[in-house]
């Protein structure tokens, strides 16, 4: 009986459920059983499993890193309605990984994660307006995806706000607003957001000098860095 992580193979999971568990734990040992499984599935149709395939071709798990594979078996995947097949090509697209650059492509592959709710598709449409590349630039529609992921706890999409309503760009100036984003971002580990606060406490910045708050915060961020080492 094989076993991954404890978990018998037959007796508890079904093949493509065990395969797609062994992608996303990164059970080196068990990738080419995993790939077996996932392409006899995906010459069957089943766009789950061309999504799997899809990511191991994208991240060289188990196969040779091949990013145009990746896109192959995404795109099979997009059009059997996998929404995270289409973040991942609308993100491949944004930025020409494996594809050229293509912001149409982009903005249309990741509408529909992104009006299903996907805080990381929302964040990348924010980028894509942000940026404004292709004519793309919306500043409106740029703000109002970064709230959305950013209400979802997407911690970079909280350090996006947090710097938009302290400069003002994009968004009426509010400290208040800016702070509350910052401070979410912080709390969720994002480094840059906590040093931001630092040096904000520390500088006086939009906030009352506050030496003890801003080691506080400085601190916070170099335990940041040394849990992801």
């Amino acid at each position: 009986m094989r076993e991954d992580s404890g978990i018998p193979f037959e007796s508890q999971m079904e093949p493509l459920e065990w395969a797609k568990f062994v992608v996303r734990t990164r059970s080196e040992k068990n990738y080419s059983s995993a790939f077996s499984i996932l392409s006899a599935s995906a010459n069957k149709g089943s766009s789950n499993a061309e999504f799997y395939l899809g990511l191991l071709y994208s991240r060289g798990q188990g196969v040779q890193k091949d990013l145009s594979a990746a896109r192959f078996w995404f795109e099979r995947a997009s059009e059997g309605g996998d929404l995270g097949a289409m973040y991942f090509l609308g993100k491949m697209y944004s930025r020409g990984y494996g594809a050229e650059k293509d912001m149409d492509k982009a903005v249309l592959f990741l509408s529909a994660p992104a009006d299903m709710g996907d805080p990381r598709a929302q964040y990348e449409l924010g980028l894509i307006f942000f940026d404004g590349e292709s004519s793309k630039k919306d500043l409106r529609a740029a703000v109002k995806m970064f709230t959305a992921a950013a209400e979802s706890g997407h911690s970079e999409a909280q350090f996006t706000l947090g710097q938009l309503y302290k400069t003002g760009y994009g968004v009426e100036k509010d400290t208040s607003k800016a702070l509350d984003w910052l401070t979410s971002a912080a709390m969720n580990r994002h480094r840059g957001a906590q040093i931001l606060l630092g040096n904000m406490y520390d500088a006086g910045d939009g906030v009352p000098v506050d030496k003890e708050e801003a080691d506080r915060w400085y601190s916070m961020g170099n335990d940041t860095v040394i849990s992801a080492l």
